[in-house]
């Protein structure tokens, strides 16, 4: 039995924290025993980790570049990952100012750990072939959202008359997009397309304001009945700006409802034949896809992403498993 220790410094990351409900499957417990270890986001130094093995989730800075180096020197036995859960070509193209003092960082941080793990293929292209991380280094696993009980969720009836239904959730922050989205669906008219959007975040006020003018967008706070608003829907949409991998695209397979995404980072490779990757940077952008679902085959496109997406689990599993053989 190894002993694995998670690093993570932001539990508000839903996504993040829910992906490491993994650990606890029979097939990994069984070999290594996982404990998260919260750490100080204003931590210079790392400490003493009784542990073969050590998963950093905590986003990459200049500042945490002596956190990574301490974690090395006061645990040279353990080997140690760094899992880049945010960032992408899409957040360098759209959040950073200096591309080459960026990917400088990233590489230094690259070289004080044994394994970079992407959470998509998207993303591993671009620390490889732009930023210049060794392609040995990298390793692609996808996360997990942990949300089992989505397979039981009815599948998708065909739309014929009614308005078409579709679902966007998740962190109410700029890089969803979600402002671009509630804009789109001006318009629309209410037996053509209806939107219900849930989720919190620092941007909850302004786009509940921006959704209150227009009745076919219903706008909720957060849930953890994620079932019931995908059993509802015909497609969820997701409009973000940048997206490492994407989790809401799982989910929205895994319930068998298609998908209309943002053609950025790692959710145009999860579509398959599950719906449509497109242009969503402005709202022209996301009327356009959402024109097409408006005439598209969404019940068949859900059942065939929930077909494609049924194997994943135990693929992230047997991926995790080769990590944890590597540090036994």
């Amino acid at each position: 039995m190894i002993e694995v220790a998670h690093l993570l410094d932001d539990f508000a990351m839903g996504g993040v924290t829910r992906a490491l409900t993994l650990f606890e499957q029979p097939a990994l417990a069984s070999i290594g025993h996982s404990q998260v270890v919260p750490i100080d986001p204003s931590a210079r130094f790392a400490p003493s980790i009784r542990a073969n093995l050590i998963v950093d989730h905590m986003a990459l800075s200049w500042k945490r570049l002596a956190f990574l180096a301490s974690l090395r020197a006061r645990n040279p036995r353990a080997r140690i990952i760094h899992v880049e859960h945010s960032y992408t070509r899409s957040f360098e193209a759209n959040q950073v100012a200096s591309h080459g003092r960026f990917r400088t960082m990233i590489k230094l941080a690259a070289l004080m750990v044994d394994q970079f793990v992407c959470v998509s293929h998207g993303q591993r292209e671009w620390l490889a072939d732009d930023v210049g991380v060794s392609k040995e280094k990298l390793r692609v696993i996808y996360p997990w959202s942990g949300r089992f009980a989505l397979d039981s969720v009815p599948a998708a009836l065909p739309r014929e008359d009614r308005p078409l239904r579709l679902l966007a959730y998740g962190r109410f922050a700029e890089i969803k997009n979600f402002a671009e989205l509630i804009i789109a669906m001006r318009s629309f008219s209410t037996d053509q397309v209806e939107l219900t959007l849930f989720g919190d975040g620092p941007d909850r006020e302004w786009l509940s304001k921006l959704a209150a003018p227009l009745s076919h967008v219903q706008f909720d706070g957060p849930t953890d009945d994620i079932g019931k608003y995908l059993a509802a829907c015909d497609a969820v949409i997701v409009p973000s700006r940048n997206e490492a991998f994407g989790l809401v695209a799982t989910e929205a397979r895994l319930a068998g409802r298609a998908i209309i995404v943002a053609d950025v980072d790692g959710l145009p490779e999860q579509v398959g034949s599950a719906g449509l990757a497109a242009s969503m940077i402005g709202a022209k952008d996301i009327d356009a896809a959402i024109r097409w679902a408006l005439h598209a085959p969404l019940a068949d496109m859900g059942a065939a992403g929930r077909v494609e997406v049924a194997s994943q689990h135990d693929e992230i599993v047997a991926r995790w498993l080769e990590q944890f053989e590597k540090s036994a």
